[in-house]
């Protein structure tokens, strides 16, 4: 297909979830689709298509239907999921229907499962958050359709029917294609409450159509963030102080001053730049330069100053956190057993395969065109650099090379900003591996301790859970921080789980830590996670029951967690394994995501030679409009979390991360990759998150497994630097 491609359940009562806590803090409503007039975008905004309905699609003359896209494709395949959305409801034929990514920042693609005012794509939330405003959009759109059809033939509307791009006349067989109507149909009456489409009629839904970014990603059509090219553009190099909040004291670049197409060598915030004609000439300068640092709080951080951190932080009281319930003390006093532990993990990487980077013109209006999972966040950046109104800046979002909570942040936005004014020119910021890696928005270290309470029949009584780490609101969003005060990200899921364990109390105590951090694919889920599956496989082992068997005890009120673990279990063949190989499982479930997911490890050998042999997961997140991109997507998260616990890692010396390529920050490699087997359960009307909730239960799914290999239980990841060898 040729795809055009536009550059331009069971919580507790007491206990709000993530999802009913955010609820509102966004809005897309279906109105604002038709109330906001294309023409009355904001400066700086791309051009209407012709024939655009809504802020989601559009129909040419030549029956072309185009999904408007502002969310980020980062390889999830937002693209193809939502464009297959709207066909659904609209009643196009899939051949005829294409994308594109807009620039507008309109009230409609604010993000309504996160945060205020912000078009961004993070969160899994792309099609669960605009499900509905597609939908309603789309069919407001047919039935305008439907009405100057009903007028070309003087007919009633409840005669037609939309089906394969064409309004059909039932009594007579007569039709008209979607571009012979689209001209007339945009001039009638948009309704307000449009009759959705039952789920029998979604013919799309439900179907594993071909990913459409595939061609222009073969062909090399696609762009991405590195890829924009502009005349007069010029390059920049930039380098960065050890410690993050560093500032430059002295520059000696006189030596690259003089080298070839040099045009600028300047501090930036945090660093020094170079411009020049091409990049390599930039780089080659970057490389003469001499510059010093002024001292700074963070220049003697390391590893152990962090954890000494982490454990100051720890003593203290903290704050209880959302899912506490019942009376944890009384229940612990009268516990027949109580388990004990304490679980680290470190700070980590995206490690994305395209760097970051931004190209920046400071005209009228100022554009940046970058990789971003936020133009609002992007634009804000840009817009306190310059000291202009963020809604006079345009930015063109382009393709991702990966994501992973990454693709946004203030440092290369206002370097390139900065570097486009003092030359006049566009400038194209390109930071180098070693730049991206260190100068990263980090998943915050955490270090956390638990108590599992257990009756006499070895079942979970009380559980109570304390985190130590820095807080991704306050880091990220401080204004919304303000507002949901003390509750943070990190507390979300610490306790409150769907094991219906009777009495739970969590306490989180931020400590601000010496290095950028920021969103990561799993987030709190995947720490949080980590402790309570350990946890529950251990008393599992205590009471000398299977632990898949015992997760199965804990779930038996909820049929549709039951049938997850059941088909896991099934597909893995848990407990009938070869000789020498050993099997671990871990559950995960969450309202946010409207997700239910086991996964079970297997692995061989010892632990001085350990294999990870296969992955079986299996996923329920309500309806799947693509199983098959939901499937990657679980695929690619398990493998992600798998490289996290099985190797990563970024540790601080002298105030910076020592890593500084694939050589130090070791990713999974492709001979390490196991067989996986992931399967996709499709439940009810509504459709929930696939894109990073295969994360999260991975760490603790090998956690498992590794103990039932070795009999040793490791709370510290990565587990192959803390007392496994993988190979």
């Amino acid at each position: 297909m040729n795809v055009e491609q536009v550059n331009t359940e069971s919580k507790s009562p007491t206990s709000p979830s993530r999802r009913t806590f955010l609820e509102g803090v966004g809005t897309t409503a279906f109105l604002l689709a038709f109330q906001l007039p294309v023409s009355g975008a904001r400066a700086g905004d791309s051009p209407a298509s012709p024939g655009q309905f809504s802020a989601f699609l559009a129909i040419g003359e030549d029956d072309i239907v185009t999904a408007i896209i502002a969310q980020t494709e980062g390889g999830q395949g937002n693209s193809t999921g939502m464009t297959q959305v709207i066909a659904s409801e609209l009643g196009a034929a899939w051949p005829r229907m294409r994308y594109r990514f807009t620039t507008e920042r309109r009230a409609e693609y604010i993000n309504p499962m996160l945060y205020e005012g912000l078009v961004l794509t993070a969160g899994s939330s792309s099609i669960p958050g605009f499900y509905d405003a597609m939908r309603h959009a789309a069919a407001a759109t047919r039935e305008m359709l439907v009405a100057a059809a009903a007028r070309h033939l003087n007919a009633r509307a409840d005669e037609f029917s939309v089906a394969d791009s064409k309004v059909i006349h039932s009594p007579t067989a007569r039709h008209f294609t979607f571009g012979q109507l689209a001209a007339d149909a945009a001039k009638e009456q948009v309704p307000m409450k449009p009759r959705l489409r039952p789920r029998s009629e979604l013919r799309l839904i439900g179907q594993r159509l071909d990913r459409l970014d595939v061609p222009a990603k073969v062909n090399g059509s696609a762009r991405f963030g590195l890829d924009l090219e502009t005349p007069g553009m010029l390059y920049a190099a930039v380098r960065h102080g050890p410690a993050y909040g560093s500032t430059v004291a002295q520059i000696d670049d006189a030596k690259a001053r003089s080298m070839p197409g040099v045009r600028l060598v300047t501090a930036v915030p945090q660093g020094v730049a170079v411009v020049a004609d091409q990049y390599w000439q930039a780089a080659k300068a970057l490389a003469e330069v001499r510059e010093t640092y002024a001292s700074h709080p963070n220049s003697e951080a390391s590893s152990a100053t962090v954890e000494a951190a982490l454990r100051r932080g720890l003593e203290q009281p903290g704050v209880p956190t959302i899912g506490s319930h019942g009376d944890v003390p009384a229940a612990m006093k009268s516990a027949a057993k109580i388990l004990e532990a304490e679980f680290s993990m470190p700070f980590m990487s995206h490690a994305c395969m395209e760097p970051v980077s931004c190209t920046a013109r400071v005209g009228d209006p100022v554009e940046l065109w970058l990789s971003t999972k936020s133009p609002s966040l992007d634009a804000g950046h840009a817009a306190r650099a310059l000291g202009v109104d963020p809604a006079s800046i345009v930015v063109h979002n382009e393709y991702q090379g990966g994501d992973f909570g990454r693709r946004s942040g203030m440092e290369h936005t206002t370097e390139a900003v900065l570097l486009a004014k003092a030359t006049g020119r566009a400038v194209k910021v390109i930071w180098t591996r070693q730049e991206d890696l260190r100068i990263d928005q980090h998943r915050t270290a955490f270090l956390g301790r638990a108590r599992l309470g257990l009756g006499a029949d070895g079942m979970p009584v009380a559980y109570e859970a304390k985190i130590a780490c820095d807080g991704l609101w306050q880091r990220l969003f401080p204004r919304f921080y303000a507002k949901k005060k003390p509750v943070d990200l990190p507390t979300f899921s610490l306790v409150g789980s769907s094991y219906g364990i009777p009495n739970e109390a969590g306490t989180y105590v931020n400590v601000p830590l010496p290095v950028r951090i920021g969103a990561f694919r799993g987030n709190n889920d995947t720490h949080n996670g980590f402790m309570l599956e350990s946890m529950i496989d251990d008393a599992a082992r205590e009471a000398g029951i299977d632990p898949l068997a015992y997760r199965r005890r804990l779930l038996t009120k909820d049929a549709r967690s039951t049938a997850v673990l059941d088909r896991a279990a099934a597909i893995a063949g848990w407990g009938k394994t070869a000789a020498g190989h050993h099997q671990g499982v871990a559950f995960w479930q969450s309202d946010f995501y409207r997700c239910r997911l086991a996964v079970i490890v297997e692995v061989s050998g010892t632990a001085d030679a350990l294999k990870v042999e296969r992955l079986v997961g299996v996923c329920e997140s309500g309806l799947a409009i693509n199983p098959m991109l939901a499937e990657r997507a679980v695929e690619a998260g398990m493998i992600f979390g798998l490289s996290n616990a099985i190797s990563e890692s970024i540790t601080l010396s002298g105030g910076a991360p020592e890593q500084a390529n694939f050589d130090s920050y070791q990713l999974l490699r492709i001979d390490q990759a196991p067989d996986i087997t992931v399967e996709i359960i499709s439940v009810g009307d509504e459709p929930g998150s696939f894109g990073e909730v295969g994360t999260m239960p991975m760490c603790s799914a090998l956690g498992n497994a590794i103990v039932s290999a070795t009999g040793k239980r490791i709370r510290t990841t990565p587990f192959g630097r803390n007392g496994v060898t993988f190979v």
